[in-house]
């Protein structure tokens, strides 16, 4: 698929979002369903969980790679932002001020756009975010942060299953996305992301299948 192929099938994704979520907010009582921010060991199986949740759920999901897609294209984020238009905006700009930091130019646009982006998508809920830093992206009270865990050997036989790689190219991929992982949490959140406390739930995906982690989260979303 070529790079413009790509933008089309995100903006195509992006305009059915949006008449869905028109159509949502309409119903008298509505409430949407808070985000489900997965943070994932590389290699754990977060990919299979996130689908047999939206699966079951009726959610979305949105992958780290399709968001910053999203914030990176000025007009796709602006028509997603433009949805908030029917909720208090200063809800949105007090949440913003929390993470200001001392970031340059450029990389403060892509930050506040992609903030902005999660903004959106945690507003109208219903959906599952899959990746990097969604967990401390989003506010605290639109979000339930899961965190998948696995023995290193275990992750390590599954990237290779899945990547096609030998034991010593997964092991060098594993631990490059962790360091990436833990680079960006520390650079925009001062905070650990191996840290348990700064999730609702933390699972070995080792020894709890994906079914049973789907059933308790949804007990979560639900209640």
């Amino acid at each position: 698929m070529t790079n413009n192929d790509s933008v089309e099938e995100m903006r195509r994704l992006l305009q059915a979002r949006l008449q869905e979520w028109r159509l949502r907010e309409a119903q008298p009582q509505y409430q949407p369903k808070p985000v489900v921010a997965i943070t994932e060991e590389p290699g754990c199986g977060g990919e299979s969980v996130a689908e047999k949740l939206c699966a079951d759920l009726g959610f979305h999901l949105y992958s780290w790679e399709l968001v910053e897609q999203i914030a990176k294209d000025a007009d796709v984020s602006t028509r997603l932002v433009s949805t908030l238009e029917a909720h208090p905006r200063s809800e949105l700009e007090d949440w913003l001020a929390q993470f200001e930091g001392d970031f340059n130019l450029s990389t403060q646009a892509y930050v506040g756009s992609l903030k902005r982006v999660l903004f959106a998508i945690a507003v109208h809920g219903n959906a599952v975010i899959v990746g990097r830093g969604s967990n401390f992206f989003l506010p605290q009270d639109k979000k339930i942060g899961l965190c998948l865990i696995a023995p290193l050997d275990l992750r390590i036989k599954n990237a290779m299953k899945e990547l096609g790689l030998p034991e010593k190219d997964a092991r060098k991929h594993i631990t490059k996305l962790e360091e990436e992982h833990r680079r960006l949490v520390k650079k925009y959140f001062q905070a650990d992301i191996r840290d348990s406390t700064h999730y609702h739930l933390v699972v070995n995906t080792a020894v709890v299948k994906p079914e049973t982690i789907v059933q308790i989260v949804k007990v979560m979303v639900q209640t």
